[in-house]
């Protein structure tokens, strides 16, 4: 459900408006002068309640600084609703609103994939294997959308990737059923992989009016089995994200943490700081859940550190647990659950 609320300050010859539009967990916010330069931005929030009631703090925050709401205009560059035909001319037509030319520089290299029909791929050579990539696009049956790729080229393999598009193809309607997001299950490994994520536009800063989706694979272990939307994003977008596009990666886990770690003294490696807190689960990269069991060790008998790892189990760490709470069995509760 898409919702747009439109407000307006000041006097026509110097108007300002403010917009903010949700679409499920999402909020996007533009603002600028009237007729001028628009600026905007996006917010993800932890779930559809938390957006609504995010979406009518802002509405009321406009209010009370002045703005007065409008009929709803439709502010250019901001929101494009396409027709509905193929994807590749709707393509084509948004690069070359960019400039003449633009549509044939963007599309020059991409090659039809063999053996895999509506499959296109372009390398972008950059001289330098850890630059260097192949971009796939794979169109659904009707043309009209698709999913997008990215394989680095130090880790490319022409058959594994063959086998990864014999998976996607008959699926791609999937990132348009109304879901973020689908974890599925493969029958046969493609190489290390187990799984294949398959993203809606929403999750991959929605293109062409919401018809490129992203797909990638996976293991297990890097995608949490009852993951919300913001959760999925966070891991692909956020602080020290999944790098997806390196197919010879090692296991990148679910790490999720909340804690609370007190110290009389206060923590040396925090500069004396005698509080650290999260109070709700947040992804966080490694080195982070490292270092909260060092500091673990340092706190307070009623200090706690909990780790959620991609089943949803949670193991709650008390100061005297940090002896027995070594590398190994981090790995062992990250990787197999």
């Amino acid at each position: 459900m898409s919702e747009t609320r439109y407000f307006e300050k000041g006097n026509h010859g110097s108007a300002r408006f403010w917009q903010i539009r949700r679409e499920g967990v999402r909020c996007h916010m533009a603002w600028g002068r009237v007729g001028g330069k628009i600026q905007g931005m996006t917010m993800t929030l932890d779930d559809e309640a938390h957006a609504v009631r995010h979406f009518e703090y802002k509405a009321n925050e406009k209010r009370r600084q002045g703005y007065v709401e409008v009929e709803q205009h439709r502010v250019a560059d901001v929101i494009d609703v396409w027709d509905a035909g193929p994807l590749l001319d709707v393509m084509r037509v948004h690069e070359e609103r960019r400039y003449p030319g633009a549509w044939d520089f963007y599309w020059t290299g991409y090659e039809s994939v063999d053996g895999h029909e509506g499959a296109y791929a372009k390398l972008h050579d950059f001289g330098d294997g850890s630059r260097s990539f192949y971009d796939y696009l794979v169109l659904s049956d009707d043309k009209r959308r698709a999913v997008q790729f990215v394989v680095k080229k130090s880790g490319h393999d022409h058959r594994l990737v063959s086998d990864f598009l014999g998976f996607v193809r008959p699926r791609v309607a999937l990132a348009f059923d109304g879901r973020s997001h689908h974890k599925l299950r493969l029958q046969t490994p493609i190489g290390r992989f187990d799984h294949v994520l398959m993203c809606a536009p929403s999750l991959c800063y929605s293109r062409y009016d919401g018809r490129v989706g992203q797909v990638m694979p996976i293991l297990n272990c890097e995608i949490g089995d009852g993951d919300t939307e913001a959760y999925v994003e966070a891991r692909l977008r956020g602080r020290d994200s999944m790098p997806s596009s390196t197919w010879d990666r090692e296991p990148f886990p679910v790490i999720d943490l909340r804690f609370d770690l007190h110290s009389d003294i206060g923590f040396a490696e925090l500069g004396r700081r005698k509080l650290l807190r999260e109070k709700k689960f947040r992804v966080y990269r490694r080195s982070m859940l490292d270092r909260s069991v060092r500091l673990l060790a340092e706190a307070t008998s009623d200090s706690r550190l909990e780790i959620r790892n991609y089943r949803g189990a949670i193991s709650v760490l008390r100061p005297a647990d940090v002896t027995s709470w070594t590398g190994g069995a981090i790995d062992s509760f990250l990787l197999e659950g």
